[in-house]
C-alpha cells in the first residue's frame, strides 16, 4: 500500500511538554518527529530527512544556534528552512537566528494555531523542493526503535516493532538492515 506523500517536521526541544504541543498541532497536516535530546540531530536527520525543522535555542549540551550554525555549514542540511520557537525573545537573539539562515522565529509562550498557520504558509509560499525519502514513515520509525535498543545493550526485535501498522517483508528488512549498518559503524572500526 502506497504511503500518502506528507511533508515532514523535526521537532526539538528539551522540553517534552512543548514537543506534545507541537506533535498534536501540527501531525493532522504533517509527520512530526519529536527529539529532546539535541545531540542526536545528526543521525535523526539522515533517517528522517524532514521538510522542516522547528528548534528551540536553549537546550542543554548544544543550543539551538549552535545546532543551526552546523546545519548550516553542511550542504545535505543547510536547505531545510527552520523556525525557531524559543523563549529567547530580545531584538538582538532574533536577529542573531535570521543571520544564521532561520526561515521565521517565533517566541515563546506560543499560540499553537498560529504556529500551524505559519508552517502552513511556509510549505506554501516557500516550499522546499520534494525529495524522494530513502525511508518510509514506518522505517525511520523502526530504524530509531532498532538503534535505541542497540544503545542500551539488548535488542528486541518484537519490542521495536509494537505499535508499527503491519509491514511488508521488505520494508522490515530495509530498516533493520539500516540499523544494523549504523549500529556497526558505530562499534566495529573496521566498518567505518
Amino acid at each position: 500500500m502506497q504511503e500518502k506523500t506528507r511533508w515532514r517536521i523535526l521537532a526539538v526541544d528539551d522540553h517534552k511538554e512543548t514537543l506534545e504541543v507541537i506533535r498534536m498541532t501540527l501531525s493532522d497536516e504533517f509527520d512530526v518527529l519529536t527529539l529532546q535530546n539535541p545531540t542526536e540531530i545528526y543521525e535523526i536527520l539522515e533517517i528522517f530527512e524532514p521538510d522542516l525543522l522547528i528548534l528551540d535555542i536553549m537546550m542543554p549540551k548544544i543550543t539551538g544556534f549552535q545546532v543551526l550554525d552546523l546545519l548550516q555549514k553542511n550542504p545535505a542540511f543547510k536547505d531545510i528552512p527552520i523556525i525557531i520557537l524559543s523563549a529567547k525573545g530580545s531584538t538582538r537573539e532574533i536577529k542573531y537566528g535570521y543571520k544564521l539562515g532561520a526561515s521565521l522565529y517565533l517566541t515563546k509562550p506560543f499560540d499553537p494555531p498560529r504556529l500551524l498557520k505559519n508552517v502552513e504558509l511556509l510549505f506554501k509560499h516557500t516550499p522546499p523542493p520534494r525529495r524522494e525519502k530513502k525511508y518510509s514513515l514506518r522505517q525511520v520509525i523502526i530504524q530509531l526503535r532498532l538503534r535505541k535498543s542497540y544503545q542500551t545493550g539488548s535488542i528486541s526485535f518484537a519490542s521495536a516493532l509494537l505499535g508499527t501498522d503491519e509491514m511488508e517483508v521488505g520494508e522490515v528488512r530495509k530498516a533493520v538492515e539500516a540499523a544494523k549498518k549504523h549500529h556497526n559503524q558505530g562499534t566495529n572500526p573496521d566498518q567505518r
